[in-house]
């Protein structure tokens, strides 16, 4: 038996892994398996009486981060940021950049990052100074006692199941100062571009063959047989036959019509999409006289429906279905209850399509086989945030001729598109099935909770780093 870590630094980790399979699976293969984390103790004990099993747990201890540590990863991140805007000719990527907004010492940060990002030159001179930010971590008192706590675990295997969390990198490093193999999950479909890799592993997982390319090109000293590609928990749950409602059952639990078809709104959060409650009136508007349309909507996790109260009210026919999600003052707060799961399973299931500001939701649609609808229009001329960025983000590069979605290029347009799908849901969006394929991997495949716990499975029995 050997013992297996999962490190899971903050909320995002909680549906794909506590809730999954691949704990379970790691379990009933006999390993012991130990959380280490900073989430509410209920958050376990959900997951527990979801999997019929209780893992070990420990402490991850958060610390305020050495500010020398701080300057170095953030002003290679913007060198990263600059680096791959050239390399993609993609001005886009560096709209991730932070915003120069909050108390003086982040303002001060931030400028100090960027001076001193843009003078490093050339790739090698990112690596140079990502050296020195790993090399200074191990100086850090985050750094030994995340030693420590390893020591004390002692496990064969430590996964990370985000690799954006600053706070993870301190560890990583302390467990290949143990021998102990490490893995990281890229988290999401539009994080590498992104330059928010922000810790280094022994090996990594990836959802498919496009990001695993992604991955070697936007890190050239990562090797091939470092990568794995796996998919992502988070589809499992859509391919579980008994996530799946009756529409009736369905209806009933939620306060909906059966007998309409059903058009799901989903929010994107402030930054994405600033102007989001404009464009939730204009769907509304648009629909408001199709009497066997209900419209509902989802706003994202993470966000409260404060800002779309004035609409919701106006337009008391838009169903809400917020999110089942705990609500809490601190990032580790924040987390889904395993209702929402199937809330979200049986909401891209049952609804005839989803609109949205270039949301993932879209994918999620897609395995149902239902098109996505993009909003694609901007409300005023030459407003500052603008919504042809949004579509120019190098994620999206991923669809690149393929007619994936369903383009609304102006709310008068929104009515005529909704009815096309919903009455002609063949036609439209042809390559919907192609794009998710490209994006998560072969969904015929085996689950992607089997395939990681398989290849946790294989490296805690390997003594032997493969490279």
């Amino acid at each position: 038996m050997s013992r297996i870590c999962f490190l899971i630094p903050d909320g995002v980790g909680i549906r794909n892994y506590l809730y999954s399979d691949v704990i379970k699976n790691l379990s009933n293969q006999g390993h012991e398996i130990i959380i280490w984390h900073s989430l509410a103790s209920e958050v376990i004990r959900l997951a527990a009486d979801l999997n019929g099993y209780h893992p070990l747990e420990k402490n991850f201890k958060v610390f305020k981060e050495d500010l020398i540590v701080q300057i170095l990863r953030e002003s290679s991140t913007y060198a990263r940021l600059k680096h791959n805007a050239k390399l993609t000719d993609n001005p886009t990527i560096m709209l991730n950049w932070h915003e120069k907004k909050g108390p003086f010492r982040r303002k001060a940060l931030v400028s100090l990052s960027e001076f001193l990002g843009g003078r490093i030159s050339g790739y090698e001179g990112i690596e140079s100074t990502e050296k020195i930010y790993f090399s200074r971590i191990k100086r850090t008192e985050a750094y030994k006692q995340y030693w420590s706590d390893l020591k004390e675990i002692n496990p064969e295997v430590l996964y990370c199941t985000h690799q954006r969390y600053p706070g993870a990198a301190f560890a990583m490093e302390a467990a290949k100062s143990l021998g102990i193999r490490t893995v990281t999950g890229i988290f999401s479909w539009d994080n590498l571009p992104k330059a928010r890799l922000l810790l280094r592993s022994d090996y990594y997982t990836v959802w498919s063959p496009y990001m695993k390319s992604e991955l070697m090109f936007y890190y050239p000293e990562i090797k091939e047989n470092q990568i794995f590609v796996t998919g992502t928990p988070q589809f499992d749950f859509y391919a579980k036959e008994d996530s799946i409602q009756s529409r009736d059952d369905f209806a009933k639990a939620f306060g909906l019509d059966p007998n309409k078809k059903w058009v799901c709104f989903s929010g994107s959060d402030a930054k994405t999409s600033p102007n989001d409650t404009r464009y939730l009136e204009d769907v509304a508007e648009a629909l408001k006289d199709e009497e066997d349309v209900q419209l509902l909507f989802r706003q994202v996790p993470v966000e409260t429906a404060q800002r779309y109260e004035s609409v919701l009210s106006r337009y008391p026919e838009i169903k809400h279905l917020p999110p089942i999600w705990n609500k809490g003052k601190h990032w580790n707060q924040f987390y889904p209850f395993p209702e929402d799961i199937s809330h979200l399973v049986n909401l891209s299931y049952h609804c005839a399509t989803v609109i949205n500001i270039g949301s993932t939701m879209a994918l999620d649609f897609s395995w149902f086989n239902s098109p996505g609808l993009y909003l694609n229009y901007d409300h005023e001329p030459n407003q500052e945030w603008t919504v042809r960025d949004v579509y120019k983000f190098q994620h999206f590069r991923s669809m690149d001729d393929l007619n994936a979605v369903v383009w609304a290029n102006s709310k008068q347009e929104i009515k005529s598109k909704v009815k096309e799908i919903l009455n002609h849901p063949d036609k439209v969006a042809k390559d919907r099935n192609e794009w998710l394929r490209i994006i998560t991997g072969d969904p015929t495949r085996e689950s992607a909770s089997s395939r990681i716990s398989s290849l946790l499975e294989e490296l805690s029995q390997t003594s032997e780093k493969v490279f």
